[in-house]
C-alpha cells in the first residue's frame, strides 16, 4: 500500500520543500503535483522528484507502482491506477 498523502506531505515540510517547489523543478502545475501526491494522477517525473527531496526511497513511497508492478514502464512512465487494476483483473 503506498504512503498516505499526508505522510508525504509532512515530509515535504520536514524537508523545507514545497509542492510549489517540487512543481517548478518539474516544470509542471502545482495542481499537478497534488494530484499525483493524491494518487490521482501518476508522473514518474514529479514522484521522482518528491522522493529525492523527502530523502525517502521512491519504492517506499509508492510501493504499488515500483515494487508490485516493477517499476515504471518502457517509456518511463508507470502504469496507470486504471491499468493497474486491469493487471489485476
Amino acid at each position: 500500500m503506498d504512503i498516505d498523502p499526508k505522510e508525504i506531505r509532512v515530509a515535504l515540510f520536514r524537508a523545507e520543500t514545497s509542492q510549489a517547489e517540487i512543481a517548478r523543478k518539474c516544470n509542471v502545475s502545482p495542481p499537478t503535483v497534488s494530484k499525483v501526491i493524491d494518487g490521482v494522477s501518476i508522473s514518474h517525473k514529479v514522484r521522482t522528484a518528491i522522493a529525492e527531496a523527502t530523502g525517502i526511497d521512491i519504492r517506499r513511497l509508492w510501493p504499488s507502482t515500483y515494487i508490485m508492478h516493477g517499476g515504471p514502464r518502457k517509456a518511463g512512465r508507470p502504469k496507470s491506477f486504471k491499468e493497474q487494476k486491469k493487471d489485476q483483473r
